[in-house]
């Protein structure tokens, strides 16, 4: 970029998946966007598409509202198909039950939907990402660390190394961490679930069936979620100690206690990738809107990765962002602060029904008392048994 000041409409701080697709989005609205990172662009390196012998850890499980609206922003069009798996059901086990039969068995055909959701690596999907803001007018400023911030007034100045930037909206998309939070001095609630996420891939000698499956232990959560190629992906949150346990083990040993832990419904598994842990917390912002700035993503509400949804919420900020946007008088400023909480208050909703989730169902299970357990049994089997609250149940976890 060629000019030390600019000026314009938005200016979005983190080029994570919910920056992107905020850039592409109100560039399409046709908004003036600079986005800005303090790392440099991610590259993928030539022939990544066909490499069948390395897969991103961190994948996602996007719901079918999410990928209709990346379909919409010209996102979905750049994800190679053969790094994409449709789910066509979900297998759900309590603490009681880890063999063959599932408590609750929840099927795209049972609500008629042709799947129920999507899997993808985070690095495909952020390369679509990138494929798509590279069609845009997005003024992109990379590898260039914030160093101030000033919203005051109706202007916001953002300044960068070398760099003033000035916008009516400043979007702080820039994770749990957020420098934005913390420059607008944005207090966050904190929930430690006192539990440590393990993510890795394995190859099955079984195949999956596109069917993604949970057990829920006592203080303990473990997803194997399916892959491309017969993998599946693994995501095991348990007790500090029991991971640091685990960790010891070799890869080989941890894939064959995971494979037990599952009763064997996945089959003997083989390690395709590195193990991955890191604590787990929830942390929500007290405030997200603020005059000309607001939070989005996981700068504004990081949650519990079970089965891959968070990053549903931060896509479903930009949506409704921009939809609020869509309906805005045109002399408005869109960095308005009334403007700004209207748009945090539509999302209340959906960040407190998955906190709910979340936490409600580790707090259930987390209790070792035989009453707790055997009623919690008790209402997943009678929710299996109960065809129209099944339907109700997948058509709100898949957005349809």
């Amino acid at each position: 970029m060629a000019a030390d000041y600019l000026q314009t409409d938005v200016v979005i701080v983190g080029a994570g998946l919910v920056g992107l697709t905020a850039a592409i989005a109100l560039s399409r609205l046709g908004k003036r966007v600079v986005l800005t990172d303090a790392k440099p662009i991610m590259a993928l390196p030539e022939g990544w598409v066909n490499d069948t012998a390395h897969w991103d850890t961190r994948i996602y499980a996007l719901t079918n509202a999410t990928v209709s609206w990346l379909t919409d922003i010209g996102v979905w069009q750049h994800l190679p198909a053969s790094r994409v798996t449709p789910i066509a059901a979900m297998h759900l086990w309590s603490p009681t039950q880890v063999h063959d039969t599932p408590d609750i068995r929840l099927t795209a055909e049972e609500a008629h939907l042709p799947h129920m959701g999507y899997i993808v690596e985070s690095w495909a999907l952020m390369n679509a990402c990138w494929q798509a803001l590279n069609r845009t007018d997005v003024t992109i400023i990379t590898d260039a660390p914030a160093t101030g911030l000033q919203h005051c007034g109706h202007i916001a100045h953002l300044t960068l190394a070398g760099r003033e930037i000035e916008a009516q909206l400043v979007i702080g998309a820039d994770g749990a961490r957020s420098w934005v939070r913390e420059q607008c001095a944005i207090n966050t609630e904190v929930f430690d679930f006192a539990q440590t996420a393990l993510v890795t891939n394995y190859i099955s000698d079984q195949p999956h069936g596109d069917i993604a499956r949970q057990w829920f232990g006592i203080h303990e959560t473990l997803a194997l979620l399916p892959m491309p190629q017969q993998q599946v992906s693994l995501v095991w949150a348990l007790s500090h100690v029991s991971a640091q346990a685990k960790l010891q083990l070799s890869q080989q040993a941890l894939a064959t206690e995971v494979a037990a832990r599952c009763g064997m419904v996945a089959g003997t598994l083989r390690p395709h990738g590195e193990v991955v842990a890191f604590p787990l917390l929830q942390k929500t912002a007290v405030v997200t809107a603020l005059p000309n700035v607001m939070l989005l993503g996981d700068a504004a509400h990081q949650v519990h990765p079970m089965a891959g949804q968070g990053v549903n919420l931060g896509f479903g900020d930009v949506m409704t962002l921009c939809t609020h946007m869509q309906r805005l008088p045109r002399l408005q400023p869109i960095g308005h602060q009334g403007f700004l909480q209207r748009v945090a208050r539509a999302r209340k909703t959906d960040i407190a029904a998955m906190h709910a989730l979340t936490r409600g169902l580790d707090s259930l299970f987390s209790r070792s008392q035989a009453g707790w357990t055997h009623a919690a049994v008790l209402g997943l089997r009678g929710l299996e048994n109960s065809a129209m609250l099944k339907r109700f149940l997948i058509r709100t976890a898949t957005g349809a």
